[in-house]
């Protein structure tokens, strides 16, 4: 049966996906995010008293999946923010402090979206630092519920991935939209992975085996909207982690 891990031990992931002007180059934007942005968001009451750990996610220009097209603005990164509570995360994402300076920063963050996930593990075959991460975002089909998309997902969509993956990818988790979150279109989203890979190299050679990715795309096709798919690889950066007492 579905459960929601974060509604059980109280801890809540919240993920923004950020999308930057096509004039902002990547080091200007990792700059302006991992500096100013972080500083004055590590100054907000509920994030300094009630964050546990975050994570910056950079987008890099290797391109994946390439049926995708390309928009006005750019998917620059995506953020993992963990919170001690739902509630704390919610009060973060309705603070006039937080809704102002996403207003400041749209000159480098254009638009930026937020998800409450849960976190589903479904392998961690590496524990190390690893420099590759490939991120998706997808929408199920309208005549599935949120929870029966997420169990196929998580279910037999997983075991496929497994036979596909031939131990390419070392760390994988989904992340699980809560089910009674929601988010106005064109951004609702209900789930994706997070996949780690051991360098370049092997994460191209996943997304490139054209017959592996024939294979997950028939079956994303039983469940997930594919032209409305969201695909980048990423570089990780721990931003902050409180210590434990």
């Amino acid at each position: 049966m579905y459960y929601s891990e974060a509604w059980e031990h109280g801890m809540i992931k919240l993920m923004t996906l950020v999308k930057s002007p096509a004039a902002v180059t990547t080091p200007q934007f990792k700059a302006y995010w991992s500096g100013e942005f972080f500083s004055r968001l590590s100054e907000v009451p509920t994030v300094r008293q009630h964050l546990l750990k975050a994570k910056h996610n950079y987008a890099l220009a290797a391109p994946i999946r390439e049926e995708i097209q390309a928009t006005e603005n750019k998917w620059a990164g995506a953020g993992c923010y963990y919170f001690d509570s739902r509630v704390m995360a919610q009060t973060l994402l309705s603070s006039p402090e937080y809704r102002a300076l996403l207003i400041e920063s749209r000159a480098t963050m254009a638009e930026v979206v937020h998800l409450l996930v849960d976190e589903v593990w479904i392998h961690n075959r590496d524990r190390s630092s690893l420099p590759i991460k490939a991120f998706a975002f997808f929408k199920r089909l309208p005549h599935l519920s949120r929870l029966e998309a997420l169990l196929y997902y998580q279910g037999p969509h997983a075991a496929l991935g497994d036979t596909v993956n031939k131990g390419r990818t070392v760390r994988y988790i989904q992340n699980h939209v809560l089910l009674d979150f929601q988010n106005p279109a064109p951004y609702d989203y209900d789930g994706g992975p997070e996949i780690w890979f051991k360098s370049m190299d092997i994460a191209m050679d996943l997304f490139n085996d054209r017959e592996g990715m024939e294979i997950l795309g028939r079956d994303e096709a039983k469940f997930v909207q594919r032209s409305e798919l969201t695909h980048f690889l990423a570089e990780e950066e721990a931003m902050f982690e409180r210590e434990v007492i």
